[in-house]
């Protein structure tokens, strides 16, 4: 059933997942990181507290984020601005890089070309070595996004995530969404993402704002 048949069922209740990423965070480099990942930057930390004031529009009741480092301390300074809870799950965090943590893309590329041309061909069913698919993420980080869904039903949320999760959360507003083609929805550090949820039914309402 589409959207059009599911509301015209009768009036839904609403639930709003405010949706971000952490950032920007030090990375000079330019390295593939996961968790426990790297700090928030000076500017990310203001960054983040510019999010907050964004996101109080929406009357948010709890902030929730991965247990990794810039996810944590942005999840602590988002909840202190707004006055409300926070949490840490380790089902958000980023797709763990496992051999390839802490290398530059041009260093994967050179020392593991065939994985990488893996890699280009199905981008959601590869794991580096000893790392995680994009698939394997959304196994882990949806049913948690679930839980909070129906935690706060009629109410507001903020996720901090980060590029994976994010794009599971959106695919549980647009489930046509294949896991191929995430990347097709950029998700920018420290703008907010608004989907709402009515049952079981999301919508993507705005995209980094």
């Amino acid at each position: 059933m589409g959207m059009l048949g599911h509301f015209l069922k009768g009036p839904k209740t609403k639930t709003t997942l405010l949706l971000t990423r952490a950032g920007p965070v030090e990375n000079p480099a330019g390295v593939l990181y996961s968790h426990p990942g790297l700090d928030l930057s000076p500017e990310g930390r203001n960054a983040m507290r510019a999010l907050a004031e964004k996101a109080r529009a929406f009357l948010p009741v709890a902030v929730y984020a991965a247990d990794s480092r810039a996810e944590a301390e942005a999840a602590r300074i988002a909840a202190e601005a707004l006055g409300v809870p926070h949490a840490l799950y380790p089902e958000l965090r980023e797709r763990a890089w496992g051999a390839w943590e802490g290398l530059r893309f041009e260093e994967v590329r050179a020392r593991w070309p065939e994985a990488v041309a893996e890699w280009t061909a199905c981008e959601a069913g590869f794991a580096p070595p000893g790392g995680e698919s994009v698939a394997q993420v959304w196994l882990r980080s949806q049913p948690r996004l679930r839980q909070l869904l129906a935690k706060h039903q009629g109410k507001a949320f903020l996720v901090i995530g980060n590029c994976t999760v994010n794009r599971a959360a959106l695919a549980l507003a647009l489930p046509f969404l294949p896991m191929d083609e995430g990347l097709r929805l950029e998700q920018d550090e420290a703008r907010l993402t608004v989907l709402e949820f009515y049952d079981d039914q999301g919508l993507l309402k705005a995209l980094n704002l």
